[in-house]
């Protein structure tokens, strides 16, 4: 735990989960509208290999050599196209079904979220000639770290609101059994999703 909060982060501009989760809709409005309909799983490789290129974001698998001891990483410069660089395992990993695909698939929204969310703020900084200082994660609210948003952000497109909604009913409460078999993610991503939605306890009225 403590290497975890001592991990040094750039500071990004706060963010709460209700901007998270409309930014995630809009996202999946532009690119992917169609699991807004209904719920179930998005297909992430298809959204990384076909869908993403077209508004200039490329996830690219990467060698242990080009992205170090990271699983995913989104590089910040240029003033043009976006890169996120995942490990050949995680990108391999996406074409397999559930389980096996639960932690690829998350990894790569996690850094689709770093891109939407977060290269566009530190390109300004770049172009401003600011230096991308960072400091302890031990020192930010959690709607201030851009790790927090990146999974937020994650969550809010693998599982919409907008169809965890449709899901819950007087009779149905949601829990992460449920969201993990309807989304294809794993149990973990599925109770932190509830639980910064604090919904862990929802049941529509």
């Amino acid at each position: 735990m403590s290497n975890f909060l001592e991990e040094e982060v750039p500071p990004v501009n706060p963010l709460s989960m209700a901007a998270i989760e409309e930014l995630g809709r809009c996202f999946l409005d532009q690119l992917v509208p169609e699991v807004l309909t209904e719920p179930g799983p998005l297909d992430v490789l298809e959204l990384a290999d076909t869908r993403l290129p077209k508004f200039g974001i490329h996830v690219c698998p990467a060698s242990r050599e080009e992205i170090g001891d990271r699983d995913g990483a989104t590089d910040p410069k240029g003033d043009e196209e976006i890169n996120i660089l995942v490990t050949e395992q995680v990108w391999e990993d996406l074409e397999l079904p559930p389980p096996q695909s639960h932690y690829a698939k998350s990894t790569v929204c996690h850094e689709i979220g770093h891109a939407i969310l977060h290269v566009p703020v530190l390109r300004r900084r770049l172009l401003l000639d600011q230096v991308l200082a960072r400091i302890p994660r031990a020192k930010l609210r959690p709607y201030e770290d851009p790790e927090w948003q990146g999974w937020a952000f994650a969550g809010a497109i693998l599982m919409p609101s907008a169809t965890l909604r449709m899901l819950a009913t007087k009779e149905q409460r949601l829990n992460p059994e449920l969201l993990s078999e309807v989304y294809k993610v794993s149990n973990q991503l599925a109770r932190s999703h509830l639980k910064r939605l604090k919904w862990a306890n929802y049941q529509q009225q």
